[in-house]
């Protein structure tokens, strides 16, 4: 199996399982509560593509590896440097002016799950704890309103 589908691999079941996104969300003392993440996708398709062609449950999120560095920090390791993975969650809805208080929330939940699970992931992945969080304009899509944020963060890869 490859490096970036091993990754994707452990990304998806840290986001998924027990104290993943869902999990967090609930737990936050929100003044309404938001529904829980209807589809958690491994992805490496545009997401508006993939759309029209499957059913997709709002909220969503998707995993994806962005970039693979290898930038041969370790002598005779064969790969050794950093692994650039994203996840894009992306609310729908008819009131755009709820959207922005929605998708933050998700994003604090994601950005939770991040955090408590700084150290190694896989024998080959190490998350030392930094993202970055880039937000979207909101478009129109369909009958309603769609909008997302990218969370990116490195992990140091050595195999």
């Amino acid at each position: 199996m490859g490096t970036c589908n091993v990754l994707i691999d452990r990304v998806f079941n840290i986001f998924s399982g027990q104290g993943g996104l869902n999990d967090r969300l609930a737990a936050m003392p929100l003044i309404s509560p938001l529904s829980p993440i209807g589809s958690i996708l491994k992805l490496s398709a545009p997401m508006d593509a993939y759309e029209k062609s499957a059913s997709v449950r709002y909220p969503v999120a998707t995993i994806y590896c962005e970039r693979l560095k290898n930038t041969l920090m370790e002598k005779y390791r064969p790969l050794s440097g950093t692994a650039l993975l994203v996840i894009e969650i992306r609310v729908s809805g008819a009131r755009p002016e709820e959207l922005d208080a929605q998708l933050n929330s998700y994003v604090e939940a994601a950005c939770q799950v991040l955090e408590a699970n700084r150290g190694s992931w896989t024998e080959i992945a190490t998350y030392p704890g930094a993202y970055e969080v880039k937000f979207q304009a909101m478009k129109p899509g369909g009958k309603q309103f769609t909008k997302a944020a990218h969370i990116e963060f490195e992990l140091y890869i050595s195999r």
